[in-house]
């Protein structure tokens, strides 16, 4: 049996970057304790979760944002004289 270099040191490598990185240092997965990552690339990760969820986000409001204008259109409340010119004023700002 070999014994593991890494043990001796003290040192584990991120399995994100591959940067060996200190032990105590590393984020431990809860249910994968055996993944560790070091604390550039959990904030790295943090971002891109982030990102997507913002993307869905945005998919969401504009399929929202989709269905009202269909019932708008749907009913003709933005041929009505008070309601409809802000209800216009609105559909030429939505970014779509």
């Amino acid at each position: 049996m070999t014994a593991d270099p890494d043990a001796a040191t003290g040192e584990s490598r991120c399995w994100c970057c591959g940067r060996e990185t200190a032990e105590d240092a590393l984020v431990r997965l809860g249910s994968h304790p055996e993944v560790g990552i070091c604390v550039n690339c959990v904030h790295f990760l943090r971002r891109k979760a982030r990102d997507l969820q913002a993307t869905a986000m945005r998919q969401r409001l504009r399929g929202a944002a989709e269905s009202a204008r269909r019932e708008v259109m749907a009913r003709g409340w933005h041929d009505r004289p008070v309601i409809g010119p802000v209800l216009r004023w609105i559909n030429q700002r939505l970014p779509w």
